[in-house]
């Protein structure tokens, strides 16, 4: 069934948002993530959990973020949100029932995607009706629990973003589960919007600098062999009229535990800079760096032994890479609520012949190094870039499953687990759909064990091809850390 809403908020007034370069190179992609919870709980132990409590909320908390209730439109100078107060885009709700199947069940199986009812899959935005900017999915399990499947336009949001709408609606269906449920929920009157992702800020942020500018050329000259690389990588595929598509390919998502132990292991062998190879050093001492990031030594492991995989697959290929989407709120000035999008797609490459030579703290080195690139005037040239017409002819590219490549999306997740409790209790598992992760995209979210909430296990989720699959199982350097779940 589908939740009708027609009625209108005196609280939004009209306005538009001027969609930027970064915006538009999202296109019709959603933010997609699906949160389980048991159909007990302290405070609803013997009723349903309070579902038309989580769409009433969630109506109010669009209010606060007023973008949401927009239409896209093309204008003259190129595309904007329209929020029009009489014609509001409010979001898509919709349930469903699963009569034969517990959470308890889901659980067992490791919440792998094969086993996860039909009735969870949900049709992307931009192919419904009203083209909304938030669909939900609620589906109810025999054994009471809920499973909520949230989606919003990449085009008006990042990831960060999403979290902070996530955690607004949280907190006023908190409310309302405390006995306030014969009030409105409204957002306050003389509050400030939450969502300022295309005001007047980030135009001037995103301003030409001038040529002259140093710090400019070496971000030109970054970019430039960065777009080098694709061009070879296009020109490959050219050559290579047999590989015609990704689906050709038997692509699965799998899943590895990274333990407590494991990490301090890691740390404890490669997260070392005495470790590192003379040629990083320089670069270590002028940025000052004291140790190598947890992220960066498990993005290095990964990222190592797929690009073993694809060598012994096709030695033919010299080149490996990997995208890592890099938060930029800080360095452009911006505060951290602030939710455009303004996480950016590092494109990291190397020869597989120099990969062979790093050790694994030389690899998560290399990883931080080129973090040194991300400035502001990276931004305002790559705004510029990825608005091309053929950006994402690009990135679709070097994201073949034939290349030995992966994009990393490395998420702290355990303060999720907080941020979307409803008020009826924290989600016992935080997904993200495997068919919205083409390639090979690292999900990692953290979650408490009975030993310790402060040491919890991380689970990796990444899509991989079956050969390469099968490879990593056989490889003593990624299985020293990593645990293959299924």
């Amino acid at each position: 069934m589908q939740l009708k809403t027609h009625h209108t908020s005196a609280l939004i007034q009209a306005q538009e948002f001027e969609l930027t370069g970064l915006d538009i190179a999202q296109g019709d992609a959603d933010i997609n993530f699906v949160l389980f919870y048991c159909g007990t709980s302290k405070r609803h132990k013997k009723r349903p959990l309070p579902v038309g409590r989580l769409k009433a909320s969630l109506l109010s908390a669009v209010q606060q973020f007023p973008i949401m209730l927009g239409r896209a439109v093309s204008s003259d100078s190129g595309l904007k949100v329209v929020v029009d107060p009489e014609n509001l885009n409010w979001p898509d709700i919709t349930e469903a029932s699963v009569g034969n199947m517990s959470i308890a069940s889901l659980q067992s199986n490791g919440f792998a995607w094969s086993h996860w009812p039909r009735t969870t899959h949900t049709v992307d935005l931009a192919q419904r009706a009203s083209n909304p900017m938030v669909g939900v999915h609620i589906v109810r399990y025999v054994c009471g629990g809920i499973s909520v499947h949230i989606k919003i336009r990449h085009l008006i949001v990042d990831g960060n973003g999403a979290w902070l709408f996530y955690s607004a609606w949280a907190r006023l269906c908190r409310e309302e589960c405390k006995g306030y449920g014969g009030r409105e929920l409204v957002c306050p009157r003389d509050g400030e919007l939450l969502l300022l992702s295309r005001s007047s800020m980030i135009s001037k942020l995103l301003m030409p600098i001038s040529g002259q500018d140093a710090e400019y050329a070496r971000v030109v000259r970054h970019v430039d062999q960065m777009s080098r690389f694709f061009d070879r990588v296009i020109e490959r595929r050219l050559q290579a009229p047999s590989i015609l598509s990704a689906d050709t390919y038997d692509c699965n998502v799998r899943k590895f535990a990274l333990t407590c132990d494991a990490v301090i292991r890691l740390k404890a062998v490669h997260g070392q800079l005495a470790n590192c190879s003379p040629k990083h050093m320089p670069f270590v001492s002028a940025h000052n760096i004291m140790y190598v990031s947890t992220n960066d030594l498990v993005c290095a492991v990964f990222w190592r032994a797929i690009t073993r995989a694809h060598y012994a697959l096709d030695p033919g290929d010299p080149h490996t890479c990997m995208m890592l989407a890099c938060d930029m709120r800080s360095r452009l000035g911006l505060p951290p609520t602030y939710t455009g999008n303004v996480s950016f797609p590092l494109v990291i490459h190397m020869d597989k012949s120099q990969m062979q030579q790093h050790t694994i703290t030389d690899t998560a080195t290399w990883i931080r190094q080129q973090f040194s690139v991300l400035s502001p005037a990276y931004v305002q040239y790559m705004s510029t870039v990825m608005a091309g017409h053929d950006a994402m002819q690009r990135l679709g590219s070097i994201s073949h499953p034939s290349n030995s490549f992966f994009s990393a999306s490395i998420v702290n997740g355990y303060p999720m687990f907080d941020m979307v409790d409803f008020g009826f209790g924290k989600p016992m598992h935080i997904d993200i759909p495997p068919y919205l992760t083409p390639g090979f995209s690292l999900w990692m979210p953290m979650r408490p064990t009975a030993q310790s909430v402060k040491a919890p296990t991380t689970v990796v989720d990444i899509a991989l091809r079956e050969d390469v699959y099968q490879l990593l199982l056989n490889d003593a350097e990624f299985i020293e850390y990593l645990e293959v779940v299924y």
